[in-house]
């Protein structure tokens, strides 16, 4: 045995101080540990440092956070950094980068978002999302689950969509998409109809249909209204499945 070895009791002290300091990004627990499956009690005594999650458990909650493994074992300001995979073409960025940026918090604030697809004709129905925007370096990363009765047969961990955000002088671009590429989406903001009650409008593209077409899109910001954001995903979970 070496002697840096630690303890289970420090190792699970260790795992509740990240836990805090991951879960402290959301603004409703018991809303988080919904979505994470997992009780709050048992919630409760993994930030105390009582218990461990089970492995299943712990995947999910990696997933949830972005994170590793490494969760358990090493405090998170030691995780190294993560370089990208490869640099962009060379010459590339000269042309993007002056037309493309983060897109900034006063634009973009941190927060839940309801997101309305108006019918592209009469006879389909208004679809609605709830998002949730949070900031990691200085990306926008979203976060949002497909329309349930689209997807009736998929799990909620097979729903889930992410994407990140960025910036230009029209507006937000947006792309996002699920683990499988089954919803793969452009979202396009133009302009905010009214800065007071931070309403943006455009259109959202189906990237994963063979003939995609764009819907007319208005978006709500809701801050950290969780009474909102609950009521917003009470009705995408109740919308008709567009013909």
């Amino acid at each position: 045995m070496t002697g840096d070895a630690r303890t289970p009791a420090e190792l699970r002290s260790m795992f509740g101080a990240n836990l805090r300091r991951l879960a402290d990004r959301y603004p409703s627990v018991s809303q988080m540990c919904r979505q994470l499956g997992i009780n709050r009690t048992q919630f409760n005594r993994y930030l105390l440092g009582e218990s461990f999650p089970r492995p299943d458990v712990l995947d999910r909650m990696c997933r949830f956070f972005d994170v590793d493994a490494r969760i358990l074992l090493m405090p998170l300001d030691t995780f190294p950094s993560q370089a990208p995979d490869a640099a962009p073409p060379d010459g590339l960025t000269q042309f993007l980068t002056p037309w493309l940026k983060a897109a900034p918090t006063a634009m973009l604030p941190d927060g839940f978002y309801h997101s309305t697809e108006l019918p592209a004709s009469g006879t389909e129905p208004a679809r609605h999302r709830l998002y949730h925007v949070r900031r990691q370096s200085s990306y926008a990363l979203l976060r949002s689950f497909s329309y349930s009765a689209e997807a009736p047969d998929r799990s909620i961990h097979a729903r889930e969509v992410r994407g990140f955000a960025v910036s230009t002088e029209a507006g937000i671009y947006a792309l996002e998409t699920d683990r499988a590429g089954r919803d793969s989406r452009l979202l396009v903001l133009r302009d905010r109809s009214d800065a007071a009650v931070s309403v943006w409008t455009g259109y959202s593209l189906d990237l994963a249909c063979d003939d995609p077409r764009g819907r007319k899109l208005e978006v709500r910001f809701l801050g950290q209204d969780c009474r909102s954001a609950l009521a917003v995903a009470r009705m995408a979970r109740r919308d008709p499945c567009p013909t």
